[in-house]
């Protein structure tokens, strides 16, 4: 018998936010075939902070990338709360993200045509918030 706090299960509480098991990913250049990552394992808590660290080439921005549905991976499973999101279509994919995923990029690029509140709003867009919700969460947004 499931327990059920406010219709969630305890074991979905307790379950890592992020699961990865047996993530492959490599990459073909000229033909032949780079690994990058094989047979990674990981679980991620729901609350942790986790760093990922690594010499320039081992994998950081590529591991990154899977968990954000950005990029696919070779093989392997990759579950973030609950959601194996290497078996989404396209268009599955583009709405979890859009829903889920939230990336701050190291070296980002603003739209220069854009004014800093249109920047913000632009990935908003895509979502289903109407004119006057999305002007609220910008102005949160780029509260002092």
């Amino acid at each position: 018998m499931a327990v059920r706090l406010k219709n969630k299960r305890v074991a979905d509480m307790v379950a890592p936010l992020i699961q990865i098991r047996r993530l492959v990913k490599t990459y073909q250049r000229a033909g032949e075939n780079i690994p990058v990552l094989m047979g990674i394992d990981l679980d991620v808590a729901r609350g942790d902070f986790v760093a990922l660290m690594g010499p320039s080439g081992s994998g950081k921005s590529t591991l990154l990338n899977l968990i954000a549905g950005i990029d696919s991976p070779t093989a392997g499973e990759i579950l973030v709360d609950g959601v194996d999101i290497a078996t989404l279509s396209d268009a599955q994919l583009a709405q979890w993200r859009a829903a889920n995923v939230g990336f701050i990029f190291q070296f980002y690029n603003l739209m220069p045509v854009l004014t800093a509140f249109e920047n913000v709003e632009l990935p908003l867009l895509l979502t289903g918030l109407s004119k006057k919700e999305r002007k609220a969460h910008v102005e949160n947004a780029l509260v002092d």
